[in-house]
């Protein structure tokens, strides 16, 4: 019983999330403001040409951590092969995104409010 009462809380948790970011992504297209996905941040900082890349091997794990600056934005993530560890954007030494893998309060889709990517600076 207590599994069925898990699998339940665990549905309705998701599915409030995803109406969660539904209704956010609605919010931003009809304010025309400029947002992006976790995941669309992470693409943008691994695969920008300026971005500086170290790996490291830690008990068999391969972690990738990926930093750039554009501008005044300064992009921080870490990342265990395509998965997103953590995802950090700082603009002007104010927090923009924070996303830690661990925490179910932010989703890789959900959308947030963003700079233009495509600044080029």
């Amino acid at each position: 019983m207590n599994n069925a009462v898990n699998q339940f809380l665990e549905k309705a948790r998701n599915t409030l999330n995803q109406a969660y970011s539904n209704a956010k992504e609605t919010f931003y297209s009809i304010t025309s403001t400029p947002s992006a996905t976790v995941q669309q941040i992470a693409n943008y900082v691994m695969n920008h040409p300026d971005s500086k890349v170290t790996t490291k091997h830690y008990l068999g794990i391969t972690l990738s951590f990926y930093e750039l600056a554009q501008g005044q934005m300064k992009y921080y993530l870490e990342t265990n092969g395509s998965k997103i560890l953590q995802l950090d954007v700082h603009s002007n030494f104010h927090s923009v995104v924070a996303y830690r893998s661990y925490r179910d309060q932010l989703s890789l889709n959900t959308p947030v409010k963003f700079p233009n990517l495509n600044q080029s600076q």
